[in-house]
């Protein structure tokens, strides 16, 4: 024991603080060319910090040589407010504010009450008591701010940055309380254990802190770098599942229409055997009506084109497909999807009334999909005007400067209180046999053509559907 304090004895402190100003201005650059693509206001103040405190300790090792004024006010001066700045750099971090003239302000009260000790009392104790407990302040700050930057973004290296500097003030505390009780000088470059313990942890303060601080930029860019291909992850897999549940969604309709479209495939399918049948007989006569056989002909080829349009319009709609952009004509979409429920639209007698812009309305979009919200609005309002003696929806077509607005009414009791808010929420129905998404769904696929999908009270009663979509530009 008593050769380390030989040792230690034998050590120029006022050399090793010239070595650990060499350090601190090493490091601050060390930290700009690791941070080279992450160079913020916080690194910025940090690293301008590291370098004043840098001059500070180099101030403080040429005490020997250079006036005390220099060596003890500048060089106090420099190293406090250098230290704020770590801690302005830090709050950067947190997005919280502070004021570089209350820091000034600090620094100068802090440095008259040093001065007033120094010169004024002449008291060593207290002067250096003194400057050691504004270190003691900031670097607990420090160790503070660090700690809740962990807190906050999760992050070790802010943790590990926090106890380096948790652990310098502590130093500095146990150094405080040495020359309280004369244990050991008051004096930054006097020779001995206490000030080689300060000047050792300075030196690891200084590397270990700006690794820290490196590090902790470092791990959160990667944090950021994970959150956003996990939330791109999130994205593609949401809307691989929207894509499927809106394909259930069109199946689970076409399955409840599955009666209508029997019924509609049964009309052309009926015609086709009348004809044939009539084609049959035609031929079995001695006199053969060629014209009558031809006009059966022609309307068997009707009947048959018609099956063959509605099977397609089924096919097309309840097929899983992949997303596809193309021009789509509004005005035609529309009266197509008004023929895929022209059983339910006879059966309860439902008048559809058109109000089309003499402009063409052509957006660009999954016609499929389009398909869909249209149908669902259609249905929607058929099934709400199932108790009225007037059944009538209005479908009116208006093309704006930059949009496309297709506008369903219909004659129904409208939205109750209830319900207006909650409209077009995921799983929120009042059917005793729906999902609660078709609207909902229908609202999505709005907002992936860039477009969007309201549901409201129409004036003078019913509910007003209002599609709206960016229009092509030709």
């Amino acid at each position: 024991m008593g050769e380390t304090a030989s040792e230690v004895g034998m050590i120029h402190i006022p050399t090793v603080y010239l070595f650990l100003s060499f350090i601190y201005l090493l490091m601050p650059i060390a930290i700009w060319i690791a941070l080279n693509n992450q160079r913020s206001k916080a690194v910025i103040w940090w690293c301008v910090g590291s370098e004043l405190f840098a001059i500070g300790l180099l101030l403080v090792g040429l005490r020997p040589v250079i006036p005390t004024w220099v060596s003890y006010t500048v060089a106090n001066g420099l190293t406090w407010f250098a230290a704020c700045m770590q801690v302005v750099g830090l709050r950067f971090v947190l997005r919280q504010s502070i004021s570089v003239k209350l820091i000034v302000f600090l620094v100068i009260a802090w440095l008259l009450v040093f001065e007033y000790f120094r010169l004024g009392l002449q008291n060593s104790h207290l002067r250096f008591g003194w400057a050691l407990l504004f270190f003691v302040g900031i670097f607990a700050h420090i160790g503070y701010l660090a700690r809740k930057i962990s807190a906050i973004y999760e992050l070790r290296n802010a943790q590990v940055l926090a106890w380096i500097y948790i652990g310098g003030a502590l130093v500095l505390c146990i150094r405080i309380v040495r020359i309280a009780f004369g244990y050991t000088e008051p004096d930054a470059t006097a020779q001995g254990v206490d000030s080689f313990l300060v000047v050792f942890s300075g030196v690891l303060v200084s590397v270990l802190g700006s690794f820290a601080f490196v590090g902790l930029f470092i791990e959160s860019s990667a944090k950021r770098e994970m959150a956003v291909i996990a939330e791109r992850v999130r994205q593609d897999e949401s809307v691989r599942l929207g894509e499927q549940i809106a394909q259930l969604e069109r199946q689970r309709t076409l399955g409840a229409m599955s009666y209508s479209f029997a019924h509609e495939l049964s009309q052309p399918l009926t015609a086709i055997l009348m004809d044939t049948h009539s084609i049959k007989s035609s031929l079995q006569k001695d006199a053969v009506n060629i014209e009558e056989i031809v006009e059966s002909v022609a309307e068997v080829e009707r009947s048959a084109n018609r099956t063959v349009q509605l099977v397609e319009r089924i096919r097309n709609f309840i097929r899983p497909t992949q997303s596809l952009n193309e021009l789509v004509d509004m005005k035609m979409l529309v009266r197509d999807v008004q023929l895929l429920l022209s059983h339910d639209i006879k059966i309860w007698a439902i008048q559809f009334e058109w109000d089309f812009d003499e402009t063409e309305c052509v957006v660009m979009g999954d016609k499929i999909q389009l398909s869909q919200i249209v149908l669902n609005v259609y249905r929607n309002a058929i099934q709400a005007m199932s108790t009225e003696k007037v059944r009538r929806i209005t479908v009116s077509l208006e093309r704006e400067p930059q949009s496309v607005v297709l506008r369903v009414r219909d004659s129904g009791p409208g939205l109750n209180e209830f319900l207006r808010d909650k409209v077009g929420h995921p799983f929120m129905t009042t059917k005793a046999d729906g999902l609660g998404v078709g609207l909902s769904i229908s609202k999505t696929i709005a907002e992936m053509h860039s477009g969007s999908l309201t549901i409201t009270n129409a004036l003078g009663g019913g509910a007003l559907v209002e599609l709206n979509l960016p229009a092509i530009q030709r």
